[in-house]
């Protein structure tokens, strides 16, 4: 799975069981045992930045461009440990077969909730989700998923997830 500020994807790498391909916390903080009680800060961001880059598949490569916006708001104790994080991200890509020239938009409309104390991030709304005309629905990764932020594990996954169970969809949606 991926998730970074400066350019949006989400996806789970199947071949290691569900672990994080890229950083999934929105802020680079590890987690911690805090304890929820006492006075907190809070230290609050908004972001709108353009990606792009290259991945893959399975007998070619693809790329993907696009714009993500959204805000991320860390709460701390009094020690200034973070003890919970929360973040609303929304981006439109278009995916792109660079051998054939084929292409999806994918939309991500979702919200971030990391739990640090207990070591858990959960993913609700649309991960990312394509359609194209004539095939509807191509890369669908939709409802909860929570992983653990330490080490990438993914916890539990409610909707359905290409993400989780496709690699993503990506390569799938572009395949020749």
């Amino acid at each position: 799975m991926t998730v970074s500020s400066s350019g949006l994807r989400i996806r789970l790498v199947p071949a290691t069981g569900a672990a994080v391909a890229a950083t999934v916390i929105l802020v680079g903080i590890g987690p911690t045992t805090a304890a929820h009680a006492g006075t907190f800060t809070r230290e609050s961001f908004s972001f709108s930045d353009p990606f792009a880059g290259s991945f893959q598949c399975d007998g070619f490569s693809a790329s993907f461009a696009g714009q993500d916006h959204g805000f991320v708001t860390t709460w701390f104790d009094a020690n200034g440990d973070p003890v919970r994080q929360e973040g609303h991200i929304e981006a439109v890509e278009t995916d792109t077969n660079d051998a054939t020239g084929a292409s999806v938009e994918v939309r991500t409309r979702l919200n971030v909730h990391v739990d640090y104390a207990a070591d858990t991030q959960s993913i609700t709304g649309i991960r990312n989700l394509s359609n194209q005309p004539g095939a509807g629905v191509v890369i669908q990764s939709v409802g909860r998923l929570v992983v653990a932020p330490s080490d990438g594990q993914l916890i539990s996954v409610h909707g359905p997830a290409d993400d989780v169970f496709l690699g993503g969809g990506f390569c799938e949606a572009l395949s020749p």
